[in-house]
């Protein structure tokens, strides 16, 4: 209420900021296009990309990023076909915007599965890529997103390597100093020609998974 003394009164303004949401908004998309080179992608990837810059502050990132020719069209025509998105960190799950998902699509994370302790253990793996294995009722034709444990992704490929189901296309940016750059090398020379979206190297991470998998759920122009 106007005249309630209890409510918050901004600081006194010190420093020269844009404080317009939808200007910031604008801005930010406006600079990565000025700044980004997104020439190798076509506009519907080069969506994802910016996306992805955006959420790493990191313009040089696109020429990192690497994607398979049919990634978007199969993850886009399986996320409008109601397939869950398998995730690899809670944070992933949480930062995916429900309201893009046009089929209220299911999103999973099994890392705090009560069995999933006993099974890395009795495997002699990590949690995260013994949570992979809950996956397999349901992977056939998924999405997924993995940004943090290189375990998780080298065990997906191992249990497709196996016969096991395979994904419609796999968001592969798991971050890292030990096994990071390799699984992605691994899931890029995957021979099922099952699709993915990698960062060279040991950049990856759960923001850079989200802005991928949000971008993906909504077919939309560059932002403006």
């Amino acid at each position: 209420m106007p005249n309630d003394t209890s409510a918050p009164r901004p600081p006194t303004r010190r420093y020269d900021y844009v404080t317009d949401g939808v200007e910031i908004y604008r801005r930010s998309f406006a600079t990565i296009r000025a700044e980004a080179d997104l020439s190798a992608f076509d506009d519907d990837t080069a969506t994802v990309v910016v996306r992805m810059i955006h959420a790493a502050g990191d313009v040089d990132l696109g020429q990192r990023v690497q994607v398979h020719p049919g990634l978007v069209e199969a993850a886009r025509t399986a996320l409008a076909d109601g397939a869950p998105i398998f995730t690899d960190a809670t944070m992933i799950a949480t930062g995916i915007t429900r309201a893009r998902l046009s089929q209220d699509n299911a999103v999973i994370c099994t890392l705090r599965d009560p069995g999933v302790p006993d099974l890395a253990r009795a495997w002699g793996t990590t949690r995260s890529a013994a949570a992979v294995s809950l996956w397999a009722d349901r992977l056939e034709g998924a999405v997924v997103a993995i940004g943090n444990a290189p375990t998780a992704l080298f065990h997906l490929l191992e249990m497709i390597a196996d016969g096991g189901p395979r994904p419609a296309a796999i968001v592969g940016v798991p971050v890292g100093f030990i096994g990071s750059a390799e699984s992605k090398v691994a899931l890029r020379d995957n021979p099922w020609d099952v699709p993915w979206l990698v960062v060279e190297g040991r950049r990856g991470g759960s923001a850079l998974a989200v802005s991928a998998v949000n971008a993906l759920a909504r077919r939309n122009e560059l932002p403006s």
